[in-house]
């Protein structure tokens, strides 16, 4: 048994009070001799006794009544907490405590905190109990201890973090922690969060607690709220030309089971609005707002799409960079003297004027072969080249870490290329093919998830074009076909080549060969080439938790960084290039100082975080113990719930106030019929 106010046990010290009325108010006759009632019966002792034995009566009740009106304002209730003890022997408890994101809610984590130290009030004195905190992973706040006042410290300094949920991460890390403490007794686990279903996938589940840990679990949140989020930005990161002019997808999500809005969207870009969009929410709704040609300033731009929305504040901003970059030098090599082959091709990279390069066209004989090196991207437009210092030239450009595109034509003669670039080619060629006047094979098999053919996903299919002339070629060895001819020639192959790439296309990128410049696809098929090779990988914003890279300056050294609150990260990691790697742990701009100048990286919350539905507890609870649910719950009662929910659900104290009126009662007859007696008598 346990009090709740147990400091009405002083009240204990009122019973003296019946105990001492009864005292005083004892009559004590004095005893008189009176020589006439010498010969009058005497009483009998036992009406005496019985008298006395009424009174006693009288008194037990009075204090018994006292005694319970006292206890009832103890208000007491019955844990097995103590039972527990006396049969297991030493317990050894780990409260796992969420912190992630979604415990920012107004209160949640506050009351998580107080729900735990309570658990630790309720401890037994020789239990040993751990506390962690979790979010995506866990941290270990306080290792196995039965020292309560230590655990009330390790629970004051913990805060709710920006991470996402993962249960499975969280008790993967209690297990853990019983396998090193390797103590005997019996164990369990207290789990205090919101249960958001976003936090367990059922279906890629693989961990169990071991047979012999008790699974508790206390629940902190009410039912679910509604909300609204920015989940995605589908952005590229770099661009090369002053206006944007692919789409920025926004994706917005209605988390609630009811509809939302309007909303107004608010794109900036540099802290200044650019757009506005009016949005509504049908139930469980996710919507995608594009922007597109807007201007962007030289450097990094720091944008920023807000929703304006009255609800969980942390995911209605979501923080992206997008940068723009200056263009690299290309160098196309044309077969004839004048670069005629290259119309076509001249014609649809000129016409993207986002591309990572200027492009200079020249005949094979016009090319200084030490002006290669200059340049990042080189095109050998059925150039022809026979061994010599331009293609040596280029296969050292090639292995120093540039990029080279090979498209094979008529001009292209398969013994003499192979011996100029046999060190960096992806296919050796065997045998030219010249189709019959009105025959034509088409590009089948296409890898449509490599990022060339990826501009042709939504239309379904690549659209077909006619090739009349092509070279038969045999794969090198790590090579990748990307698309074959109809016959299953390759059509399209790369490969790595010291540290640069090559593209080898088997056909013309002009006329001669197909009629592949007059279809819909050869313009998004260049650029596209041009763009996979050119572009590095940039990304517009990081997932928070996730390590990115981060260049070092000019001088060779790693920036200093500020973290979105205007803190200096004082420790990062470092990868195996020297490069720094950070883990973003808020969300927002992470500031870069270089000697030259600021960069900028964003990180963003997990947007399904916002997500506040309520995981199926009973599932949950199977899933990691293997046994009966209800059994699971009913094995630990007490360490669920707190002393004023137990005493609430209890309420002990109403059937002793009803007790202790029964017994005035009882008593008040009894001192009635008494006080009769007496005055008869």
């Amino acid at each position: 048994m346990s009090f709740l106010n147990p400091f009405f046990l002083f009240g204990l010290a009122a019973l003296a009070a019946p105990v001492l009325v009864h005292l005083v108010r004892r009559t004590r006759a004095r005893r008189v001799e009176f020589p006439a009632l010498y010969f009058v019966r005497q009483v009998p002792q036992r009406t005496i006794r019985r008298r006395t034995l009424r009174d006693l009566l009288l008194l037990a009740l009075r204090c018994l009544a006292l005694l319970l009106v006292v206890f009832a304002f103890t208000r007491p209730y019955f844990s097995s907490a103590g039972k527990a003890a006396e049969t297991e022997g030493t317990r050894s408890t780990v409260i796992l405590l969420d912190s992630s994101l979604s415990m920012r809610r107004a209160g949640l984590f506050e009351e998580a905190k107080r729900r735990a130290e309570a658990l630790v009030g309720e401890a037994a004195a020789d239990e040993r109990v751990a506390l962690l905190s979790f979010g995506e992973g866990y941290e270990v706040a306080s290792n196995f201890t039965a020292d309560k006042n230590a655990l009330r410290a390790a629970l004051a300094v913990l805060n709710a973090g920006y991470e996402a949920t993962d249960y499975e991460q969280a008790l993967r890390g209690a297990e853990a922690l019983f396998r090193e403490s390797k103590a005997g007794g019996a164990r369990r686990v207290l789990v205090l969060s919101d249960f958001q279903a976003s936090g367990w996938d059922a279906g890629r589940a693989t961990f169990r607690l071991s047979p012999d840990v008790r699974l508790a679990l206390i629940d902190v949140a009410g039912q679910a709220e509604a909300n609204a989020a920015v989940t995605n930005v589908e952005a590229r990161g770099a661009v090369y030309g002053q206006k944007y002019t692919d789409k920025l997808a926004v994706h917005v999500a209605n988390f609630s089971d009811e509809e939302r809005g309007p909303f107004t969207l608010d794109f900036q870009i540099n802290e200044q609005t650019v757009e506005k969009r009016e949005l509504k929410l049908s139930p469980r709704e996710e919507k995608v707002v594009e922007f597109t040609d807007f201007n962007l300033g030289e450097g990094t731009n720091r944008c920023a799409v807000r929703l304006r929305a009255d609800d969980f504040a942390p995911d209605n901003d979501f923080y992206f960079t997008l940068r723009r970059e200056a263009q690299s030098k290309a160098l196309i090599i044309d077969g004839s003297a004048r670069g005629g082959d290259s119309f076509y091709l001249q014609s649809a990279l000129a016409a993207g004027g986002d591309l990572p390069f200027t492009f200079d066209v020249r005949g094979a004989g016009a090319v200084d072969p030490a002006g290669v090196a200059a340049h990042s991207l080189v095109i050998l437009n059925d150039a022809g080249l026979a061994p010599g210092a331009l293609s040596e030239s280029v296969e050292r450009f090639v292995e120093s870490g540039g990029r080279l595109v090979i498209a094979a034509g008529p001009h292209t003669k398969p013994e003499s290329f192979n011996r100029a670039f046999g060190r960096v080619a992806p296919a050796t060629l065997t045998e030219a093919v010249q189709l019959q006047r009105g025959e034509s094979v088409a590009m089948t098999a296409l890898k449509s998830s490599h990022p060339v053919f990826e501009v042709f996903k939504e239309g379904g299919r690549m659209p077909a074009a006619r090739v009349y002339g092509y070279q038969r070629s045999e794969p090198r060895g790590g090579a990748s076909v990307l698309a074959s001819f109809e016959d299953g020639s390759p059509a399209l192959v790369e490969s790595g080549a010291g540290a640069g790439r090559v593209l080898m296309y088997n056909s013309t990128l002009g006329m001669a060969w197909s009629d592949l410049p007059l279809s819909p696809v050869y313009l998004p098929l260049v650029q596209q080439m041009v763009r996979y090779l050119g572009e590095r990988e940039v990304s517009a914003w990081h997932r928070l938790g996730q390590a990115f890279a981060v260049a070092q300056g000019a001088e060779g050294t790693p920036p200093a960084v500020d973290t979105p609150s205007g803190a200096r990260l004082k420790s990062a990691g470092v990868s195996k290039d020297g490069e720094m790697l950070l883990t973003g742990r808020e969300p927002g701009f992470y500031r870069l100082r270089y000697a030259a100048g600021y960069d900028f990286a964003a990180v963003n919350v997990d947007g399904r975080e916002g997500d506040f539905a309520k995981l199926d507890r009973e599932e949950f609870l199977n899933a990691f113990t293997g046994g009966d649910p209800a059994a699971a719950r009913a094995a630990d009662a007490a360490g669920r719930e707190s002393g004023e929910e137990i005493e609430a659900r209890q309420r002990a104290w109403w059937p002793l106030l009803l007790a202790a009126l029964l017994l005035l009662v009882a008593e008040s007859v009894l001192a009635r019929r008494t006080k009769v007696v007496k005055m008869i008598g």
